[in-house]
């Protein structure tokens, strides 16, 4: 399934819910040029119209009339038109060539030349597409970057050039990635969420990411086509001058596509449903990062290695994997998918229902301030009240019993909901000290927990951990 065609309704076009178009290849990444039929499941009265440049197919799209020969990158949407109507869903699939991503100009066709303006300077963000001709013009690290291409799954997500580029200052039609809504100058744009289609495949599923999961994925590869909506996320990394390239999240709804996304990202063993996925670019320690020291520690690892550490002390953590992104066809760097955490998330890796979930994570835009972004704070006050008493010498094991459910005595009680999981959190300290977190905890965390009689308490997640492992003494 992909993405509903709001241009289309927009337009008054009729619209028809019926089968989509089928390609005889899938998506890929490929070597070689393709030759590709579309097929129809109609009577023969229906044809197809389809697009190259991400839009949605209208009434004035290319018909198809005989097999397309492809021989460089290519994003193919196709529809199906009974009696000029457009049917849904329309069919979306990527096919990536080699060539195409190593000769990936900086002026493709149809982009702006300039992105969005600057926040706390003056200027606007040179646009920045092409592949650096000094990496890919080296024979050694030209065959390097093919390995890579080839060795982590790919994500591939499609939409008008103009959902992501327009220049236009509108709610509904400006370009996400021009209109960045940061946390601090101008946040116009914060929120805004356009259609889109996303795919994940393996271009070879034998050598794919090699964390955790990963024999999974190599026994059964990922493959999936899926409607959504993108959006920008992600605080400073909004900021067109600190970071050209940016974190998007993924939002499934029944307006876009699916209403959850049911898949086995992370393996059989993992959350199977997902309302929101987050697309990560790596903002500190990366290449693209404004300061230079930071570009030179440029891992790529540190965050996923403190997620999966947490997994492995056996703690509730955040799913991750790397993937190479491709935007519109154009290759967008490497970032990790990961688990949004919301009350999805929550019913999913701590039991209950999605209202029994408390969220509690700080919120950049406006000042750093904390909020539940699911559920409420009422636990989370008592929690952070209850532990500041802890170090009363009148009421202090009162209160640390408290925080675990217990009575005045430490004796189990049933009517009292425990308010913080102590071995738990204990395992998260550890590993932001071991690791010399800079960068917290006055940002960069999440808490989440069950309420309830079944409540285990409120859980802290790493996150957002790129600043760590920088100095031996730290």
């Amino acid at each position: 399934m992909n993405c509903r065609l709001f241009t289309l309704m927009a337009a008054a076009i009729p619209v028809t819910v019926l089968s989509q178009p089928k390609f005889s290849q899938p998506h890929g990444l490929f070597d070689e040029g393709q030759t590709l039929t579309v097929a129809i499941a109609t009577d023969g009265t229906a044809e197809v119209r389809y697009t190259t440049d991400g839009s949605v197919p209208t009434m004035k799209s290319t018909v198809y009339t005989t097999p397309l020969t492809l021989n460089k990158t290519t994003i193919l949407r196709a529809a199906e038109v009974h009696a000029d109507t457009i049917t849904m869903p329309v069919a979306t699939a990527s096919y990536i060539f080699m060539e195409s991503v190593l000769s990936q100009p900086n002026n493709p066709e149809g982009y702006p030349a300039q992105w969005g303006r600057y926040s706390q300077i003056a200027g606007i963000a040179t646009a920045d597409y092409e592949m650096d001709p000094e990496m890919t013009g080296d024979a050694t690290l030209r065959t390097k970057i093919k390995e890579g291409l080839r060795q982590l799954p790919i994500l591939s997500i499609v939409s008008d050039k103009d959902n992501f580029f327009s220049h236009e200052n509108d709610s509904d039609r400006g370009g996400i990635y021009i209109f960045t809504g940061p946390p601090v100058g101008d946040n116009t744009g914060h929120g805004w969420t356009r259609p889109a289609s996303v795919e994940m495949f393996c271009p070879t599923p034998d050598n794919a990411d090699s964390g955790e999961g990963s024999t999974y994925h190599q026994s059964v590869g990922i493959d999936f086509t899926e409607g959504c909506g993108v959006r920008l996320h992600g605080g400073h990394g909004r900021l067109a001058e600190k970071n050209p390239k940016h974190s998007f999240r993924l939002v499934f709804k029944e307006k876009y596509g699916a209403k959850t996304l049911k898949y086995p990202l992370f393996g059989n063993d993992e959350p199977q449903k997902f309302d929101q996925l987050v697309l990560r670019c790596h903002f500190g320690n990366a290449w693209q990062h404004w300061n230079e020291g930071n570009r030179q520690r440029a891992q790529y690892t540190r965050d996923v290695w403190a997620r999966r550490l947490q997994h492995r002390m056996g703690r509730t953590s955040v799913n991750a994997l790397y993937v190479n992104l491709f935007l519109n066809g154009m290759y967008w760097g490497l970032y990790n998918i990961a688990e949004r955490v919301d009350d999805q998330y929550g019913k999913d890796h701590l039991g209950g229902k999605k209202s029994d979930i408390d969220v509690i994570k700080i919120e950049e835009d406006g000042g750093n301030h904390i909020e539940a972004s699911e559920g409420d704070l009422a636990a989370w006050q008592l929690m952070v009240q209850t532990a500041s008493d802890v170090g009363n010498n009148e009421a202090g094991i009162a209160a640390y019993h408290r925080l675990q459910g217990m009575d005045a005595d430490g004796n189990d009680d049933d009517g009292t909901e425990t308010l913080l999981d102590i071995p738990a959190f204990i395992d998260y300290m550890l590993i932001n000290q071991y690791g010399g977190n800079t960068d917290w905890d006055h940002h960069n965390w999440y808490a989440i927990r069950r309420k309830g009689a079944d409540s285990q308490g409120f859980r802290f997640l790493c996150w957002d951990s790129e600043v760590i492992l920088e100095n031996v003494r730290e």
